[in-house]
């Protein structure tokens, strides 16, 4: 009987200690800057199913640029951000399985759930009112050869108009440079994503209102990789406005560049 009680102690024990590191562990992957742990398994299942998602909610999607997308070196993917697709689509779409930097007001939800999974997926929550917060965990994630997704506009913009370009992304591919002693390769991507049908409405979700209206397909462009190097590394604002230029100067019927 004492055996029984000491074993039941045990494992109630157990149980309340790992609640409370997983609850730990949830409100961590909500803290801007924190690195969640990812999970291969989940990732590769995640990609599958993101592209059925697309092809039913977006229809085809054409790639111009995929060898930019494949790119092995230490690299940032700066799309423009335009609608609740954006962050799915181009998770479909990489060959690789980068890192995303997300807003955590979009990691909140099912009592902290979301934020493990998303996670688990690659996301990383940023509060953007505090962005310095993440870019030392940002340039550690290049330095270790992980690629990054950055949406640079920082927030959507329904009608696809181009926002300015926040220039945390440069600043975060310089420092892993500088932090790499200037001897090994980083770049930025310009990605350009073009819906051929826009819903401005529904553009901020949620994804059921989205519906079919988007359904029209869509083209991701991803432009030459621009280097870091002895030139620019001490002009992000260059770099930044580079990444700007490149997306917007091609062109995309349902978008149009800001005054």
């Amino acid at each position: 009987m004492n055996t029984f009680i000491q074993s039941s102690y045990c494992v109630n024990v157990f149980f309340a200690t790992w609640r409370k590191r997983f609850r730990d562990y949830m409100s961590m992957c909500l803290t801007s800057g924190f690195l969640p742990y990812t999970f291969r398994p989940l990732q590769i299942l995640g990609k599958q199913l993101a592209r059925l998602w697309m092809f039913v909610q977006i229809g085809r999607i054409r790639i111009n640029g995929m060898e930019n997308l494949a790119l092995k070196e230490r690299v940032i993917f700066c799309p423009n951000h335009s609608s609740m697709f954006d962050a799915p689509l181009i998770f479909a779409v990489m060959k690789r399985f980068p890192r995303y930097m997300t807003a955590y007001e979009e990691m909140r939800g099912l009592c902290g759930l979301k934020a493990v999974i998303m996670g688990a997926f690659g996301s990383f929550p940023v509060d953007r009112s505090r962005g310095k917060t993440v870019l030392e965990p940002a340039i550690n994630v290049l330095v270790r050869g992980d690629p990054l997704v950055i949406f640079p506009e920082g927030k959507i913009s329904p009608t696809g108009q181009y926002l300015s370009f926040k220039i945390g992304a440069a600043l975060i591919a310089v420092g892993a440079y500088e932090k790499l002693n200037r001897k090994e390769k980083v770049a930025i991507v310009p990605v350009q994503i073009c819906f051929a049908g826009r819903h401005a409405e529904t553009a901020g979700g949620p994804y059921l209102e989205m519906g079919f209206k988007w359904r029209k397909g869509a083209v991701v462009t991803a432009g030459p990789p621009i280097w870091i190097d002895e030139d620019s590394c001490s002009e992000p604002e260059n770099i930044i406005n580079a990444v700007r230029k490149t997306i917007v100067e091609r062109s995309c019927p349902t978008a149009f560049e800001s005054n």
